[in-house]
């Protein structure tokens, strides 16, 4: 009498959650993409869904299906999938949503801010800008490459992992709307033979798109000056005429590197501020054959490199203070470690009109000495 008891019991707690919901009927979200009709108004969501052919016992051929969305706001978009043959949309597992230039330049977190609260959504999910078309992208894409979905996730992680561009998560570009010193670049993806490539970066000022982009080269100079950049990458160009009247090639990878902001208070006036830049690095192109490197020759490039990569690194700075974007943090440093030059400052007013200044000390690892 006691098993049975105990049996009828279990029964009644296994019966499941009040609203699952079948895994097979369901369309979990791959890829998420936002697109706008300037013309109309109208928001476009386009979702792919990645599902498994003939798995079997296998492993099964990937199948990308894209549906396409589109109302006068972005939750009315949501909703129609609602009236579809193959809702419901969860995405829950999604990863990775793209915002077309397009969207993302007409004040787009207050129509993504409903995601915060909105069930079956994944907002740690990293975003992305796509120069272009979003449902051209993604049909022309995915129909031509089984793969398309799981190259482009996997570049993305790899942006991440390699230092190449830190990603930014749905939500902390929702919350970045209400962080005064919360300024942010979005990774810019273009169209690429068969895949993507990266283009630059475009700058979010608290969470309102500031109409400015960074280059590649510039997003290189970011990284270096942030000192996240992981000694995964090869920095290549050449260095303008030096001393002796010819332009040297190089090409070195970063073995170590770090940086610190540094605040000179000056009587009445804006404070000096100074981001230190070290450096540690391998080369395997400068000007000379890399086995025949002698240490007077390094110690004259170490210079000679150092100051190539401030003129680029300031010109990087001045692009930022014009789009008024503090990607670099100092504000939140003169905040914390300054208080008394913090209260005097208007920092939006004031950031713009700021001496900054790089300065860069190379040390070259692979030499005679």
């Amino acid at each position: 009498m006691k098993k049975a008891a105990i049996g009828i019991l279990s029964l009644l707690l296994l019966t499941g959650c009040w609203d699952r919901l079948p895994l097979r009927n369901l369309q979990l979200v791959d890829i998420a993409g936002l697109d706008l009709d300037v013309e109309s108004g109208d928001v476009e969501l386009a979702f792919i869904v990645t599902k498994l052919k003939g798995a079997g016992q296998g492993e099964g051929n990937p199948k990308s299906e894209i549906t396409v969305l589109r109302g006068p706001s972005l939750v009315e978009a949501v909703g129609q999938g609602e009236f579809i043959d193959r809702a419901p949309f969860l995405t829950v597992n999604t990863r990775t949503y793209f915002l077309s230039q397009r969207f993302a330049s007409h004040d787009p977190v207050p129509k993504l801010a409903f995601l915060l609260k909105a069930p079956y959504s994944s907002i740690n999910t990293p975003v992305v800008v796509f120069d272009g078309s979003i449902s051209k992208i993604f049909k022309t894409k995915s129909g031509n490459n089984q793969e398309f979905t799981k190259n482009l996730n996997e570049f993305i992680i790899a942006m991440n992992r390699n230092g190449i561009m830190p990603t930014v998560s749905m939500m902390r570009f929702i919350l970045s709307r209400h962080e005064p010193l919360e300024d942010i670049a979005l990774p810019v993806l273009k169209s690429y033979n068969s895949g993507m490539e990266l283009s630059g970066a475009q700058l979010f000022r608290q969470g309102t798109n500031t109409g400015v982009n960074l280059n590649k080269e510039q997003v290189r100079m970011l990284m270096l000056l942030l000192g996240k950049e992981k000694g995964r990458q090869r920095f290549t160009g050449h260095m303008s005429e030096n001393a002796e009247g010819r332009q040297i090639e190089y090409g070195f990878s970063v073995k170590k590197g770090n940086s610190k902001i540094t605040v000179h208070p000056k009587s009445g006036g804006l404070p000096k501020v100074n981001i230190g830049v070290r450096m540690k690095i391998n080369v395997f192109e400068l000007g000379k054959s890399v086995n025949i490197l002698n240490s007077d020759y390094v110690n004259q490039m170490e210079k000679e490199l150092s100051k190539h990569l401030e003129e680029k690194a300031a010109a990087t700075i001045e692009t930022l203070q014009k789009a008024n974007c503090d990607i670099l943090g100092i504000g939140k440093e003169i905040k914390a470690y300054h208080p008394n030059i913090w209260k005097s400052l208007d920092w939006r007013k004031d950031f713009p009109e700021m001496t900054i200044e790089p300065n860069f000390d190379v040390q070259i690892l692979n030499s005679e000495g």
